[in-house]
C-alpha cells in the first residue's frame, strides 16, 4: 500500500496533493460521524434495559442535568432524538463528501487522460512503428480511470482503518477480553488473506491489462478494415480473435471479483464464530446472562460497523493489488518513472528558406533492423524546383520523406536548410511543408474540416470549433488549387457535406484532391507527394497530376513516384537504392510508362 501511495505522489502535482490531504481530513470527519453513530447506540440500549441508568451512570446523570431530563422515559426519547440527529447530519455530510470526492476523481482522471494523450502525441514517430493502438486506447481510457478509482479506494481503506480502530477501542472499554480475542482472530485472517490472495490478484491484474489491449486491437482492426474483411469473408477470423482475448479478460475479471468476495465471507465467519465462542465460554464459566447483555449488545452494534469496514479494507487492498499494473502503465507512459517528454509550446520562430535543402551524410537504420536503409547518403533540393525520387520497393523513398519531415531522426548526418539544421527549429521548418501521403487520412466529418484538419486561418479561431468567413474563403481557394471546387459546389451542402468514416462517400481521386487541398491550405513553400497517386488508376492519376503540375514553378515540389510518367515534368530526378540517393545521369528512358 505504501508503495502504491509513493507512485501516486509522483503522479500528482502539488495542487492535487493538497486536494488529497483535504479529502483525507474530510473522510476522517465522516469516520467520526460513523463512530459517533455506533457509540450513541450503546446509551440507547442501556437506557432501554436499565430503568435506573439516569441515576446509576455518571455520564447519563450529567446529560440529564445539562438538558433538564427528569425521567427514564424522557432520557430514552432524548437518546432516540440524538441518534436520529446524528444520522441525519451524517447522511448530509457524507453526501457532500462523496460529491467532493467524485469531483476530484473525475476532474483529475480527465486531466490525466489529457496528459496521457499529450504524452503520446509528443512521442517520436518511431515509437508508433511498434506501438499497439489497442494498448494506447486502454491506457488512456481504462488505466487512468482505474488508477484514480484506486486512489480513492486506498484513501477509503485508511479511513475505514481509523474507524475500525476507534470502534475497537470503544468496545474494548466494555469487554477487553472479547475484543482482544476477536481482533486477534480477524488480524490473523487478514494476514492470511493478504499473503495468499494478493499474488493471485497481481497475476490476474496483469492478465487483465494484456487481454484488454488485445481486445481493443482486434475490435479496432475489424472495424477499420471492414471492407477487406467483407470481401475476403474473414469475419470469423476477427471475431474469433476478439472472443479469444475477451474470454481471457472475462476470466481475469471473474477471478478478481471472486477473490475479492472470499475475504468478506471469511471475515464474517471468523468474527461471528469468535464472538459466539467467547460468549459461550463466559456462560460456561459462570457469568450471569443479565451481565452479558450490555456486552453482547455493544458487540452486535460494533459488528454492524466493523464487518463492513473490514470487508472494505480487504476489498480495497485486493483491488489496489489488481489495478496496480494499470497505474504502472500509466506512470510509464506519462514519463513520471522515465524521462519526460513534452510538446513544444510558445511562438514558432520563422525559418527562412532561400536557396536549397540538403540531406548531408545521412545514415539510417530502422529500430530493430539490421540493414542500413541509408549509408552516408546525400541529396540537394534547390528551392523552387520540382524534384522526383524513384526506386524499387524498399529502397528508402518514403524514408527520405520521413527524414525530411523530421519524423525519423537519422543516426548520422543532418537535414540542412541554407546551412541550418532543421532539428534546431522543427516547428518552424514544418510550417513550410505541405504533405500528401499515399493514403489520405480522412476525418469522419465535413469536407471543410478535412481540408482544415485542425488548422484555423484566423487567430480568433484557435480555441473554437467554428470557422470564420475568411477561413471558408481559404478552404475554397485550396479546393480550387486542388481542382475539386466544382465538385464540392455541386453538392447540396457544399463544404459542409459529411464524407463518412474514412471518407467512404468519396472516390479515391476525390480523397486525394482533398489531401492536396489540405496540404495547400496553409500556403506552404514546399509540397511533398509521397506516392500520392500510386493507389489510383491511370486516368485518375493523370487528372490528379494535372493539379500537381499546375503548381510547377509556384512551389518547391518533392515527388516520390512509382511510375515514371508521374515525375516526367520534374526538374531533377533522384534514384534511391543501395543505401544512397543518387541524381539521375540521364539513364532514365522516359518512354517507359511502367513502374520504376
Amino acid at each position: 500500500m505504501v508503495r502504491i501511495l509513493k507512485k501516486f505522489y509522483k503522479l500528482l502535482n502539488q495542487h492535487q496533493r493538497n486536494r488529497v490531504v483535504i479529502l483525507f481530513f474530510m473522510m476522517l470527519v465522516g469516520a467520526c460521524f460513523e463512530v459517533l453513530g455506533v457509540s450513541m447506540m450503546l446509551p440507547l440500549v442501556g437506557a432501554v434495559i436499565d430503568s435506573e441508568i439516569i441515576t446509576n451512570n455518571a455520564v447519563c446523570a450529567w446529560i440529564c442535568k445539562v438538558f433538564g431530563i427528569e425521567s427514564h422515559i424522557s432520557f430514552v426519547f432524548f437518546c432516540i432524538v440524538a441518534l436520529l440527529s446524528i444520522y441525519i447530519v451524517k447522511a448530509v455530510y457524507l453526501t457532500f463528501e462523496y460529491f467532493i470526492q467524485y469531483r476530484f476523481v473525475f476532474n483529475n482522471r480527465f486531466m490525466t487522460q489529457e496528459k496521457l494523450l499529450r504524452a503520446y502525441l509528443s512521442r517520436p514517430y518511431e515509437y508508433f512503428l511498434a506501438a499497439q493502438s489497442g494498448e494506447i486506447v486502454r491506457i488512456v481510457q481504462e488505466d487512468a480511470a482505474n488508477s484514480f478509482n484506486m486512489l480513492m479506494t486506498i484513501m477509503g481503506v485508511v479511513t475505514e482503518t481509523i474507524v475500525a480502530v476507534a470502534v475497537v477501542i470503544t468496545i474494548f472499554v466494555i469487554n477487553p477480553f472479547m475484543t482482544m480475542f476477536v481482533a486477534a482472530m480477524l488480524l490473523l485472517v487478514m494476514v492470511l488473506i493478504s499473503r495468499g490472495i494478493r499474488p493471485l490478484l497481481r497475476r490476474e491484474g496483469e492478465a487483465y491489462q494484456k487481454a484488454y489491449a488485445e481486445m481493443n486491437k482486434w475490435l479496432l482492426q475489424s472495424i477499420s478494415g471492414i471492407k477487406e474483411v467483407k470481401v475476403t469473408q474473414t469475419e470469423d477470423f476477427f471475431y474469433d480473435n476478439f472472443v479469444c482475448f475477451g474470454k481471457r479478460l472475462v476470466g481475469a475479471a471473474r477471478w478478481n471479483s471472486t477473490l475479492q468476495n472470499v475475504p468478506r465471507n471469511l471475515i464474517e465467519l471468523v468474527s461471528v464464530c469468535s464472538m459466539m465462542l467467547v460468549f459461550g465460554s463466559m456462560i460456561a464459566i459462570g457469568y450471569q446472562l443479565e451481565s452479558l447483555i450490555p456486552s453482547l449488545s455493544a458487540f452486535v452494534m460494533a459488528a454492524m460497523k466493523l464487518l463492513p469496514s473490514a470487508n472494505r479494507i480487504i476489498g480495497g487492498i485486493t483491488q489496489a493489488t489488481f489495478y496496480e499494473s494499470a497505474l504502472n502503465n500509466m506512470l510509464e507512459n506519462l514519463g513520471v518513472l522515465e524521462e519526460k517528454t513534452g510538446i513544444e509550446e510558445g511562438d514558432i520562430a520563422k525559418l527562412h528558406i532561400r536557396k536549397e535543402i540538403c540531406l548531408s551524410g545521412i545514415d539510417y537504420t530502422y529500430p530493430g533492423g539490421e540493414r542500413k536503409v541509408f549509408d552516408h547518403a546525400n541529396m540537394v533540393i534547390p528551392i523552387g524546383s520540382s524534384v522526383g525520387i524513384i526506386g524499387v520497393s524498399g529502397a528508402g523513398k518514403t524514408t527520405v520523406v520521413d527524414i525530411l519531415l523530421g519524423l525519423l531522426k537519422p543516426q548520422a548526418g543532418k537535414v540542412l536548410v541554407d546551412g541550418v539544421d532543421i532539428a534546431e527549429n522543427m516547428r518552424g521548418w514544418l510550417t513550410h511543408i505541405g504533405y500528401i501521403p499515399q493514403m489520405i487520412f480522412m476525418l469522419d466529418d465535413t469536407i471543410r474540416e478535412n481540408v482544415l484538419f485542425g488548422h484555423r486561418a484566423e487567430q480568433g479561431d484557435k480555441n473554437t470549433c467554428r470557422t470564420s468567413e475568411n477561413t471558408d474563403k481559404k478552404v475554397w481557394a485550396a479546393l480550387e488549387e486542388a481542382q475539386l471546387a466544382d465538385f464540392v459546389r455541386s453538392l447540396p451542402d457544399g463544404i459542409n457535406t459529411a464524407i463518412g468514416e474514412r471518407g467512404v462517400r468519396l472516390s479515391g481521386g476525390q480523397k486525394q484532391r482533398i489531401g492536396i487541398a489540405r496540404a495547400l491550405f496553409t500556403n506552404p513553400d514546399i509540397v511533398i507527394f509521397d506516392e500520392a497517386t500510386s493507389a489510383l488508376d491511370n486516368e485518375t492519376e493523370e487528372a490528379i497530376m494535372q493539379s500537381v503540375n499546375a503548381l510547377h514553378g509556384k512551389k518547391t515540389m518533392i515527388i516520390i513516384a512509382h511510375r515514371l510518367t508521374t515525375i516526367k515534368e520534374c526538374d531533377i530526378v533522384y534514384r534511391a537504392g543501395n543505401g544512397k540517393i543518387e541524381r539521375d545521369d540521364g539513364s532514365i528512358k522516359w518512354g517507359d510508362i511502367g513502374k520504376v
